[in-house]
Formats: structure tokens, sequence, C-alpha cells
């Protein structure tokens, strides 16, 4: 090999190695993002304690440090909703008590409830009998708190059941047995009070049942989405929207449900392509938007698109980015099926570059901030990562449980190809 080819490889061998090296320190910036995202004193980035709030203004700093530029001083775009919170959640049986969030959960929109029942387990058999309402009412009457066996979704019967049983009832408590627990956020509150409990837990012949419920329906909450920008170099009244929300579902009493994966992980993500993006400007304007209250309906990203900030009719693309801890088993693509020059193109730069395993398409789906952009006429894509990552709207979706690795680095560099492409 003579010395110029030694040169060249040398050069390549350097070029890579800084790469990786650059990769490596993006990953670690991005994993602090979402530990301080995921930190107590947001709590859970929800409406108890301001988490939301703390949370914007954390993105908004960090923002206004990478050298973002802002459509307004504080880089905040307000908006108002409704929202039912819990300051406090108490469930004991017998005399074990219960974690919220792992053992039990409130059911979001129920109401505040306090006191100690007599209980009236509704097996299978019973649930399946047509005078299963009647029995209900009359053990709510005496005194009792229904227990509702668990069921599977296929079986019509018990499921039918259990529907009408809840329908009937004003003002009651009662649990539900769950094989597992998932939590949401309600922008309403019901007249009955709701418990979920984990059905592995629960002894068919507990004899009492203590709660301790404290909702506080919130009206008119102030929320916020984050927004700021890099102007295009050739066409800066053009604009591509990134995106992703940085709330999560908070505080259920004194359970916290950090949302690492969800969205702390895509917030991280988005930060640390406007870092890339203000050092390597692009043709068209991109615009960096976390919204706020997605979890609560796709609310920020609702009251955007009523009121945007840059023209809907000049957005020429929005990319969403929700759940990107993972990758291992590749990535999703919501809208692919719809814009499918734009999804040929994406596969495309993956296969060539060899980023994630796998790019799935799917259609159509209300499942996250691109939805409403997509309803007016913007072409958008909501990406999210796949893996052996199983926590979602736990306490167990933590950074303590979440640690970024390589498909981070990977699908961050998909993302940014790809933005690029759109330029």
């Amino acid at each position: 090999m003579n010395i110029q080819a030694i040169k060249r490889v040398l050069l390549l061998v350097g070029f890579i190695m800084t790469v990786s090296l650059t990769l490596a320190q993006n990953r670690e910036v991005a994993q602090q993002t979402i530990n301080t995202l995921c930190g107590e004193d947001f709590s859970g980035r929800g409406y108890i304690n301001k988490g939301d709030s703390m949370a914007s203004a954390f993105i908004a700093k960090r923002m206004k440090d990478i050298g973002l530029q802002g459509y307004s001083s504080d880089f905040l775009n307000p908006f108002l909703l409704n929202v039912n919170t819990f300051n406090t959640t108490q469930v004991k049986v017998d005399q074990k008590v219960l974690r919220p969030g792992f053992d039990f959960l409130v059911a979001p929109e129920a109401k505040s409830a306090e006191g100690k029942y007599k209980v009236f387990y509704v097996s299978p058999k019973l649930l399946s009998s047509s005078k299963a309402v009647k029995k209900v009412k009359s053990a709510i009457k005496k005194g009792f708190i229904p227990v509702l066996c668990s069921y599977e979704a296929t079986n019509k019967v018990l499921a039918e059941n259990a529907a009408k049983i809840k329908k009937s009832l004003s003002g009651a408590i009662f649990i539900q047995l769950k094989s597992s627990l998932t939590w949401s956020v309600a922008t309403n509150q019901s007249k009955n009070t709701e418990i979920e409990l984990l059905d592995s837990l629960f002894d068919r012949y507990a004899s009492e049942i203590k709660i301790t419920i404290e909702a506080n329906f919130i009206k008119n909450y102030a929320s916020q989405n984050v927004i700021g920008y890099v102007p295009g170099a050739e066409k800066p009244d053009s604009f591509i929207i990134l995106c992703g929300h940085y709330d999560h579902l908070g505080k259920m009493g004194d359970a916290i449900f950090y949302g690492a994966n969800d969205n702390a992980s895509g917030i991280a993500t988005m930060l640390d392509l406007a870092t890339y993006f203000v050092d390597h400007p692009q043709r068209y304007s991109l615009v960096f938007i976390a919204f706020g209250a997605e979890e609560a309906g796709l609310i920020g990203s609702l009251n955007y698109v009523k009121k945007p900030v840059v023209p809907l009719a000049s957005t020429r693309f929005v990319f969403n980015m929700d759940l990107m801890g993972s990758g291992d088993k590749g990535a999703t693509i919501v809208n692919g099926s719809i814009y499918k020059d734009e999804y040929e193109a994406l596969t495309k730069i993956n296969t060539e570059n060899d980023y994630l395993p796998l790019i799935k398409s799917r259609g159509k789906a209300a499942n996250s901030d691109h939805y409403f952009f997509t309803e007016v006429g913007v072409p958008s894509f909501f990406i999210y990562l796949m893996g052996d990552y199983t926590f979602y709207h736990s306490p167990n979706d933590s950074p303590k449980n979440l640690k970024l690795g390589q498909y981070y680095d990977r699908s961050f560099q998909l993302v940014r190809d790809f933005i690029i492409h759109l330029n």
C-alpha cells in the first residue's frame, strides 16, 4: 500500500472514530435529558405540583441554550385544558396496604371517595348471569363494595354485563380486577369511583377494603407547548416541523409516572436534532415543538393546529417522535401507507445505511401529535421505535429501566438524514 493510500485509510478511520465519539456524546446528553425530565421534582410532567410547567421551562431553556430562535421571548405557546388529578390514593385490603401505580390504579375520571367496606366478589359465574346488575346494586345498598372479576375482552358476555353494571351505577364505588394495569389522564370527572386492582394480588376470601381517594378536578388549567426554530437558509418562509410531546401522566397520590420512554426519549431526540441543525441550517426553516397535554387527548397539538404559529399552508412536513428509547426491533411509521413517496425515501435511507433492523408502515391513527396535522392536510409521519422495552403508562417506565444504546444513535441518524432529504 502506497503512502497516499495509507493516508486515505487513516483519514477514514479518523472520521469514523470522530463520528462514533460524537454520537456517544450525543447519547450521553440525551440520557441526561431523560433523567432530568423524569426527576421527582417534575412530578411525572403532569398537573400535580405544576410538573408540566417545570418541564416546559427546562425545555425552553435548553432550546435557548442550544441556539434556537423563539416566536415568543419565553418560547412558550399557552393553552387551557380541564383535567382530573389525584392528591391521595390509598387502598387497603384487610391488613395489606397496596402500592399505588403497581398494585392498583384509580380510574382517571374517578371522583373522591373514602370509607371502609365489606367485600362483595362478583365471580365469573355471577357476572355472566342476567341477575348480575340487580345483585350488585343490592350489595351496594347493604354497604358492600363490589369487586368485579377480571375477564378477557373477547368474552362478550362478561364484558357486556360489566359495562351494564357500571352504566347503571351512580355515585358508587367499585373495584375492577385486571390482569395488568395501564393508567391514563382524564379531562372529565365521573359520578363513580372505579379502582382497578391487580388480579394476581386479590384474595377472593378478603373481607374488608378501606379506601381514601382525594380527587381534584381542575377547570381551565394553564399549560403550554414549547416552540423554537432554525431559520431556513434559502426559503425561510417554508417550514418542516419536528415534534414530540413532553407531558406524561403525572402523579396518582404517591405514585409517580415518570414517562422515560413516553416521551422523555422523544424530547431528548428532538433536542439532539435541534443541536445538530443549529450548526447545519437547511433550505427550509425547521420548527421544533414540544407539545403539552398529549396524554390528555392530543390537546396541545390540537390547539396549535387551531392557532398555528407558522402557516399550515407553508408547512411542508411534520415529523413526530414518540417512544424513542428502544429500536432493537426497528421502527413503525404511522401514515407510512398514506405518504408513500416519503416512506419509500425513509426506508431507502435506512437500508443504505443499515440504521435499524426493520421499518414497518402503518396507516392513519389518532395516537399521537401528528394526527391533527394530517386531518388538515399537512403531510405527517409519526415514528415510534420497537423493542424489548415494554413498560408503558406505568411507574416502571423510568430512567432506571431505560438505558439508551446504539439504536438511539441509529434512529437519530435516520431522522436526521430524512430531514436533510426533505430539504
